[in-house]
């Protein structure tokens, strides 16, 4: 049995492909077998793997009917796979020499494990590198944002398959969906800090349209003039200073009590106790881009059946998720939604 089998979805990358297999290839943790499965390509993207396959039999190319959807070649991938673990590649992103090897470290007594990223452009330009307070984890966490991408994420064989495995849907966010039903299953998160993954940011990409399709609301209205009189006033930029004070005081609290439950997972390599928590959140609040041309970006108006609604737009794949964000929201954002009230009662 090899340790890791990597599991590569693909659909028309061409020879851009290359880079993505040289950089598993070139890992130090040798013990592996990358799976491309390309989803009926039509363009020259199986030449190229199987170029690949034919220098290094650890390379296996499977074609499979088209899908449409990353999910079911990656199911294919799974139930093809012979490791006892199991990564996942993105055909558009690239993994650091480490990666496999960081991986390993962390999975060691644990079922699922991540590290952390570099976002670059197809240009190579650095968007953003993961700061070791992002990859903290917890299921509330997990319940609130995706966390990880794909190439991020290794588990134990067989954990995917135990709570469905990869669900097609049409929002996306498919990898959001895989955690949570993980995370509800009692499975938790090993996290290290090392950004052993290089993303492409691509406008182009699928991932980079994905529209909001679930909310929770926020205050009824009667009617559509009410609605939209209480929308102008909530986006109101000269409440910049407010609204993140609010939000400051509410994440502060709320890391402090997922510090206090003892389930808070600190990403390997970063040495904080609840007092660095505390200044990296701090620190990202102060950085965070609120009001630039507007407060709150995905509040918008959708009339109900009975009453016009104030809603929260979420990015997730179902309004059961969404309602599930909405409640934990209204335990944890005491402040922001107090500083809603006295917008709407104005």
């Amino acid at each position: 049995m090899v340790r890791f089998s990597v599991v590569c979805p693909t659909y028309n990358r061409g020879p851009a492909i290359a880079a993505t297999v040289e950089s598993v290839l070139a890992q130090s943790l040798r013990d592996w077998e990358l799976l491309v499965v390309s989803d009926a390509s039509d363009d020259d993207t199986d030449e190229v793997v199987a170029g690949f396959a034919r220098a290094d039999d650890r390379v296996r190319l499977i074609r499979t009917h088209r899908h449409g959807h990353p999910s079911g070649p990656r199911n294919i991938g799974l139930a093809e796979a012979r490791g006892a673990y199991v990564a996942y590649l993105d055909h558009d992103d690239r993994w650091a020499p480490e990666h496999l090897a960081v991986l390993a470290r962390a999975l060691e007594g644990e079922q699922l494990a991540a590290t952390g990223a570099t976002r670059v452009t197809a240009a190579g330009d650095v968007l953003h590198v993961t700061p070791p307070l992002t990859l903290c984890w917890h299921p509330e966490l997990q319940v609130m944002n995706a966390i990880f991408q794909p190439s991020q994420i290794a588990h134990v064989a067989g954990l995917a398959e135990s709570v469905g495995g990869w669900r097609t849907n049409e929002t996306g966010l498919e990898d959001w969906d895989l955690w949570l039903r993980l995370t509800d299953a009692g499975v938790r998160c090993r996290t290290a800090a090392e950004p052993t993954v290089i993303e492409l940011v691509d406008p182009s990409t699928r991932q980079s349209r994905v529209t909001a399709r679930h909310g929770w609301e926020v205050a009824r209205f009667p009617d559509g003039r009410a609605a939209r009189a209480a929308y102008r006033a909530l986006k109101d930029t000269r409440r910049v200073a407010a609204a993140r004070t609010a939000l400051e005081t509410d994440l502060r609290a709320w890391y402090a009590a997922l510090m206090e439950s003892g389930l808070l997972v600190i990403p390997r390599g970063w040495r904080a106790d609840a007092r660095e928590v505390d200044r990296a959140l701090r620190e990202a609040v102060a950085a965070a881009p609120i009001g630039g041309r507007e407060l709150w970006p995905d509040l918008a108006i959708v009339p109900r059946e009975d009453h016009v609604a104030l809603v929260h737009l979420i990015s997730c794949v179902t309004q059961e998720h969404a309602d599930r964000i909405g409640t934990l929201n209204r335990r944890i954002m005491r402040h922001q939604l107090e500083l809603y009230a006295d917008v709407l009662t104005c």
